[in-house]
């Protein structure tokens, strides 16, 4: 049977080279009509935000206390939230007007211009957290132009967002600013008034201990709840980092009750319900007092700080790679799309003549060895033909 098939393939063997011919020379014809087309790619780094961890993780930054409870707050923005602000309609439209894609697209209406932009662009981030970007057009320069004003329009728009928040921030903490100022005066005069009145100055060493230890543990209590209700001001209910926020004041609120009523039996400080009356209202105006010293003291900071970052004008987004204009064409090279078509050609007529030889001879199992013998007989024809023809 397959020499069978095989004498009849090689018999029409010019319908084989027609099948190469023809797909071949269509595909050079489309690969010469055809717009060239250049890709242009850029590499992004996301950037590295300061200031932008959470209020307990800067506290504890900021002062040498112990860290019972590790912040798990982020940092800095992923390259993951940068590509899905590169691919909102924002950019598209911010790209399509400052290029005037509608006109080079010929696109009727925004709409389709977006889809023209969206389908010749590329962006994918890396393990790494890097950001790839590309874009293919037929005009090089272009393609590098379009990849410059992504690039222009995702520094602004992120800019824009830095600056919206960072003024949030600076709302909320300015409210608290104000509320901790009062207290502090409120904490002031209520332990004035209590020592003038009772003739108390100091505690001993160990006493003063456990009022710092305390007053640090209320410190980042503290500065947790208010944490906790920047985020829940700005966050939804179900967010991780609302869940883990109410975890740590929970678990800092605990070990402040703990050193109130002295629960472990190795501790080494006086516990503050074991001392006397008149001193354990005493260590609770100055805990208050030291509490609302330094929240305040803090707060002062990261409001300076988060106005230095809102009035900050360096750029957000990092380049890496700068795009350049493309020389080589994008895709498979030409004399490649003329390959794979007469590859085609070849397998789809060499399956068709299989397909119709052994449909035709379908039970005729003994003519196999002749048609061995006429392959051969074909074959040293062809053979000689060909030497001939060397000759002359």
């Amino acid at each position: 049977m397959s020499f069978r098939i095989l004498r009849y393939i090689f018999a029409h063997r010019k319908v084989v080279v027609w099948s190469i011919i023809i797909p071949a020379f269509l595909a050079l014809l489309f690969v010469v009509i055809a717009d060239s087309k250049f890709r242009s790619e850029t590499l992004l780094m996301p950037p590295m935000e300061e200031g932008s961890e959470g209020l307990i993780a800067a506290y504890m930054a900021s002062m040498n206390l112990p860290s019972m409870v590790v912040p798990m707050t982020g940092g800095s923005m992923t390259a993951a939230i940068l590509v899905d602000i590169l691919e909102t309609r924002a950019i598209a439209e911010a790209v399509i007007t400052g290029q005037g894609l509608m006109e080079w697209y010929k696109s009727d209406s925004m709409y389709e211009a977006i889809q023209e932009l969206r389908a010749k662009t590329s962006i994918t981030a890396s393990a790494t957290g890097m950001i790839k970007l590309s874009v293919i057009d037929v005009e090089p320069k272009k393609a590098a132009d379009i990849l410059n004003s992504y690039i222009t329009n995702l520094d602004s728009l992120n800019r824009q967002l830095q600056y919206t928040r960072a003024g949030n921030t600076m709302e909320f903490i300015g409210r608290q600013i104000e509320e901790y100022r009062e207290r502090l005066a409120g904490s002031r005069r209520q332990i004035a008034d209590f020592q003038s009145e009772n003739g108390i100055v100091d505690f001993d060493e160990q006493i003063r201990g456990t009022i710092d230890v305390a007053a640090a543990l209320k410190v980042r209590a503290v500065i947790a709840e208010i944490e906790l209700d920047m985020l829940r001001e700005f966050s939804t209910e179900n967010a991780s980092a609302l869940k883990r926020s109410e975890m740590e004041l929970e678990s800092l609120t605990g070990q402040l009750e703990k050193i109130m009523r002295s629960d472990s039996s190795s501790s080494v400080f006086i516990p503050l319900s074991s001392m006397p009356e008149l001193y354990q209202q005493y260590a609770a105006y100055n805990r208050d007092l030291e509490v609302n010293e330094r929240v305040y003291s803090f707060l002062l900071q990261r409001y300076e700080e988060t106005g230095i970052e809102r009035a900050r004008t360096t750029p957000s987004v990092q380049v890496v790679d700068k795009p350049s204009i493309p020389v080589k064409r994008a895709g498979i090279p030409r004399w490649g799309i003329v390959m794979i078509a007469g590859g085609v050609g070849l397998i789809w007529s060499c399956l068709f003549l299989a397909w119709w030889a052994w449909i035709s001879g379908k039970g005729r199992e003994k003519e196999e060895e002749e048609a061995f013998q006429d392959l051969l007989e074909l074959f040293r024809k062809d053979t000689l033909a060909l030497k001939k023809r060397l000759r002359l």
